[in-house]
């Protein structure tokens, strides 16, 4: 009976060696996934930058070879032009970045050299062992790497025939010799691991200069003796950089001290040259250790539960067995549940009253901010009345004073709205949506005067008439146009437009501009209290969040996105209203409102 106990247990064990091994394995694959999308990149990035600095050069000996002063020093047996060739050469070689670029004849001597005047002079050497003499003589050009038989510096050679009948009849070549040592160097500083390998699988370049002429594969007796006959690694041992394991990575270093690495390759189209980038393993093992750990962890964690539960229903049997302790345990958790719930009516409290203080701080604050419109525009009619009184035109100075009176009625009408913050809005009754912007443009004007805007208006015939309050769809208007405005600081033709259509149950306003518009990211929070763009000091952020408290009061819609062209839209639907008095139709009209 005990054997069959057992088996569940054992179960269990079994299911959780299977999940940490597959735990194991499928962290592994995911960090060398991420390790070998890492390395892709990087090679991506290591190859360009090669390949673009090769490719500076490859033009460079077929330019040359047109030059008629290169194939005249080649026709020249009294060498009267090779003094010309050699500073010609120089000075190329200075303007364009080669290390050194020569002329050879057709039997592989060096006529010119841009270093001519150096101790390592490559004039009067004869390369006719090297690929890029005998390949350009063959074909028109060639290429190849190699460590410099004079000067014993390691660099790239392209190369092109020179003759008028090249390749078929050439008569020299011209070679550009290029240095990647500064490449190097950046692989270096980098900090990564890099490689490049010839076609034989020897690193010509590495972030390592230890591991230069070494060799990642085996070489074939023809290609040691193709690379000996060519002087390529001027004698070099090329011995093995590491050892391929199973699972194609590679172990460099001595056995017990080998460091073992991923190797993600790039193959090149230069001189079927391979890009190498190697990667630690043991990062892997350690990510992979990690969530192992986890797993462990987890598993302690659901033994420990299971423990748990057991001992609980062990105390459970026994609370049911002594009944007396189980009332007086469940009085004293009574007791503490009237604390607990005390606490909570306390804290409730403290919540409340901080919810009041936070509410009666942003209503404050938005009241400020809507009481700035209209000192606007007292500050716009008392400088017009000024400018009047000054020319003499009091009777046209009274009507700008009388403006200034009804600012001031509706700033005591600003203020009154502090009560309808106590409720969910204020009266509700048919408004001239048309008289309502025709106050607001009137009241902006000024502004638009100093910004050079003519704002247009498009407006449909018939009456328009919305639920709501004068003071409320006036806020309402003008927090729209006080931030078309705002987005069309600096502007060099700055265009407003207002447009008005009527639809069965309400009426569509849509404010657009062709400012510099809403970033995408943004248009989610555009209606957040507190929310700018603007500079600090320039805005509180609370002018559309109280538009937005208003169309909601309102039973409507807004929304803001925009223009293909350029610029912004905000349109905003309110429901539709009938009026209590009879209005005046006005006919469809396009009008455009000068300041």
């Amino acid at each position: 009976m005990s054997r069959w106990r057992r088996l569940p247990l054992l179960c269990l064990v079994g299911v959780a060696l299977a999940s940490l091994w597959w735990l194991w394995q499928w962290q592994y694959a995911q960090s060398e996934a991420e390790a070998r999308r890492h390395a892709d990149n990087r090679l991506s990035l290591y190859g360009s930058s090669l390949q673009g600095a090769l490719e500076r050069f490859t033009y460079l000996p077929g330019l040359l070879a047109h030059q008629p002063q290169i194939q005249a020093a080649l026709l020249d047996p009294a060498e009267i032009f090779v003094p010309q060739v050699n500073a010609f050469l120089a000075l190329v070689a200075e303007r364009s970045g080669a290390e050194v670029i020569f002329l050879l004849d057709a039997e592989g001597r060096t006529l010119a050299s841009s270093n001519h005047a150096e101790a390592d002079s490559f004039v009067g050497h004869d390369y006719r062992f090297r690929p890029y003499f005998y390949e350009a003589m063959a074909t028109g050009q060639g290429e190849f790497f190699a460590v410099g038989s004079t000067t014993g510096r390691p660099g790239y050679f392209v190369s092109a025939a020179v003759g008028p009948g090249a390749p078929e009849a050439a008569q020299g070549v011209l070679v550009a010799k290029v240095s990647l040592e500064a490449l190097q160097a950046d692989w270096r500083r980098a900090g990564e691991k890099v490689l490049l390998t010839d076609a034989n699988g020897v690193v010509i370049l590495s972030s390592r200069p230890e591991w230069r002429y070494r060799r990642l594969g085996e070489l074939t007796p023809q290609a040691r003796e193709e690379i000996r006959r060519q002087r390529q690694f001027m004698g070099e041992p090329l011995e093995p950089l590491g050892r391929r394991l199973r699972d194609d990575s590679l172990l460099v270093g001595g056995a017990g001290l080998g460091e073992r690495l991923v190797d993600t390759t790039l193959a090149l189209e230069t001189l079927g040259w391979t890009m190498h980038y190697l990667m630690p393993v043991r990062p892997l093992y350690v990510s992979a250790r990690n969530a192992l750990m986890g797993g462990v962890a987890v598993w302690l964690a659901l033994l420990l539960l299971a423990l748990w539960l057991r001992e609980r229903q062990k105390r459970q049997r026994l609370r049911e067995r002594e009944a007396a302790i189980i009332r007086e345990a469940n009085e004293r958790l009574e007791a503490r549940v009237v604390e607990r719930t005390r606490e909570l009516q306390e804290a409730q409290a403290e919540l409340v009253q901080a919810g009041k203080l936070a509410a009666l701080g942003t209503m404050a604050a938005g009241i400020a901010h809507e009481l700035n419109q209209p000192l606007s525009g007292i500050r716009t009619y008392a400088a017009n009345g000024q400018r009047l009184l000054d020319r003499g035109r009091s009777d046209a100075a009274d009507d700008n004073f009388q403006r200034i009176q009804a600012l001031c009625e509706r700033l005591g009408g600003l203020i009154r709205q502090l009560k309808l913050f106590a409720r969910k809005g204020g009266a509700r009754e048919p408004v001239d949506l048309v008289a309502r912007l025709d106050f607001v443009l009137e009241l902006l004007a000024e502004r638009c005067r100093q910004q050079g805007v003519r704002p247009r208006s498009r407006l449909p015939g018939g009456a328009l008439w919305v639920l709501g309050d004068e003071v409320r769809v006036e806020q309402l208007l003008t927090n729209l146009l006080r931030n078309a405005l705002d987005a069309l600081r600096g502007v060099a033709e700055p265009w407003l437009e207002v447009a008005i259509e009527a639809e069965a149950e309400r009426l569509v306003v849509t404010v657009a501009d062709n400012g510099a518009g809403i970033p995408d990211e943004l248009l989610e929070q555009l209606f957040d209290p507190f929310f700018t763009t603007k500079a600090v000091g320039d805005g509180l952020g609370l002018g559309l969040f109280i538009s937005y408290g208003i169309v909601q009061d309102l039973g409507g819609r807004i929304h803001a996105g925009n223009r293909p062209s350029g610029g912004a839209w905000f349109r905003v639907e309110l429901p539709r209203a009938q009026p209590t008095g009879l209005a005046s139709p006005s006919s469809i009209r396009e009008s455009q409102d000068e300041p």
